[in-house]
């Protein structure tokens, strides 16, 4: 009886853990010449996303947001983009010269951003934010402007911090458990 009683006190605070209120998180977008890496992230809300700019092609730059209307810039009504992303700067010269946009998220929903450079390309790319509850959106369901992706369009990675970050929190919880039934095994058994 008081074995399972200690198991208990050892076991309380790790499921208790589950229950906890998210933390804000960084999630990191790497912009290359060709693609993000990854393509589509998937946050909860009040996370941020830091895109940062690695196409160290010359003069080429890029601008990334949401552009509702598709004409090119985020200004409109609702819209949101990130200015001028560099790919290096010289903050001595340039003090608005950016290499990183921060965007820290405040409504739930999918949105297809729209990564123009300044060699005329544009990529679409994916930010899902969920509310707390970590539940599915399904595209489109919150984003009236999304339109059924071709087949020949190309495959969207996933962002696995989320799914990593799952992982590690399980193998630490069967970690401490058994460190915790090791150890009143091992008070079992001195009696």
């Amino acid at each position: 009886m008081r074995a399972v009683l200690v198991a208990t006190f050892l076991l309380v605070p790790l499921v208790s853990g589950l229950a906890m209120a998210h933390d804000a998180n960084t999630f990191t977008v790497i912009v290359r010449e060709s693609r993000h890496d990854p393509s589509e992230v998937e946050v909860v809300l009040t996370d941020t996303v830091m895109y940062i700019n690695v196409d160290s092609r010359e003069n080429t730059t890029h601008r990334i947001g949401l552009d509702l209307n598709g004409d090119g810039d985020f200004d409109d009504e609702g819209e949101f983009g990130s200015g001028i992303l560099d790919d290096e700067c010289d903050f001595e010269n340039d003090s608005d010269c950016r290499i990183t946009w921060n965007y820290n998220t405040t409504v739930a929903g999918d949105f297809q951003l729209t990564d123009y450079s300044s060699d005329g390309q544009s990529r679409n790319i994916w930010l899902n934010v969920s509310i707390e509850d970590h539940t599915e959106h399904e595209h489109g369901v919150d984003d009236p402007h999304h339109d059924d992706a071709p087949a020949e369009e190309e495959e969207r990675e996933r962002s696995s911090q989320t799914n990593l970050q799952k992982g590690m929190l399980l193998l630490g919880m069967m970690l401490i458990g058994g460190a915790g039934l090791l150890f009143v095994s091992m008070v079992m058994g001195r009696r």
